[in-house]
């Protein structure tokens, strides 16, 4: 039995339809970012006080450096705010080759993603990027830094995507379940090369010498990976007591 709207397309109106919504995703991040980018100077100042607790100037090396900071951080704000309708618009994409049951399941995961985004961007800002911003503060040798809008700004955007996607594996991986896409056996199975990757890819990504945050990250990701693979054998042996 096929999913009720389900029907034969060829790939040029797959590629039409994909294109339209990507169009519609490109309007509101041009927009967002567009109110956002006139108040772009207050925030980032807002956000460097929340980050070091104590005032510290901003330094520019080069012309276009403090413009590039303005438009990260429009396109990073805009994206926290309208992630809800940018995952709207690809369950519309997928929503024709869903059966009814696949599409209430998503219903109810897809909200949770955006919340644990959002608890691992808050766990980075209120926590993680502070602490480990201390130290750039510290006097070295009698030296006082000097910090780069841009090069700050781009580690500190780093860190919040590894702690907001560290929290989506749950929902990804649940969903992949769902779908047959995967099975608890192949988490199971993947979870060692999964810890190795994760911790060499945060290593990558914060640059943290302290090694504080990429315990953070990969405890988290333990946390959630394992949480998955129990989720993921009692969605299966649910599926198999229906049978």
């Amino acid at each position: 039995m096929e999913p009720p709207e389900d029907k034969e397309m060829e790939l040029r109106e797959h590629l039409d339809e994909l294109r339209k919504r990507t169009i519609r995703i490109s309007i509101a991040l041009v927009a967002g970012m567009a109110v956002v980018f006139m108040n772009s100077g207050k925030l980032i100042q807002k956000f460097w006080m929340d980050v070091f607790h104590e005032k510290l100037n901003i330094y520019v090396y080069s012309p276009t450096e403090w413009i590039l900071a303005e438009l990260t951080f429009s396109f990073v704000v805009t994206f926290f705010i309208i992630y809800p309708y940018i995952v709207y618009e690809i369950y519309q994409f997928a929503k024709p080759g869903l059966y009814a049951h696949e599409r209430r399941f998503l219903k109810i995961f897809l909200p949770f993603s955006y919340i644990l985004f959002l608890i691992g961007c808050g766990l980075a800002y209120f926590i993680v990027i502070p602490k480990l911003y201390s130290l750039a503060t510290m006097q070295y040798l009698g030296a006082s830094p000097f910090l780069s809008a841009k090069r700050t700004l781009y580690g500190a955007f780093k860190i919040f995507m590894a702690f907001g996607l560290a929290l989506q594996i749950p929902v990804v991986a649940v969903i992949a379940v769902k779908l047959g896409m995967i099975s608890s056996k192949w988490l199971k199975d993947k979870r060692i090369v999964v810890y190795i990757a994760v911790f060499l890819l945060a290593t990558n990504i914060t640059m943290d010498i302290t090694g504080l945050s990429q315990i953070i990250v990969l405890a988290l990701v333990v946390v959630m990976y394992e949480l998955s693979i129990i989720i993921s054998k009692f969605m299966e042996k649910n599926e198999e007591k229906s049978i």
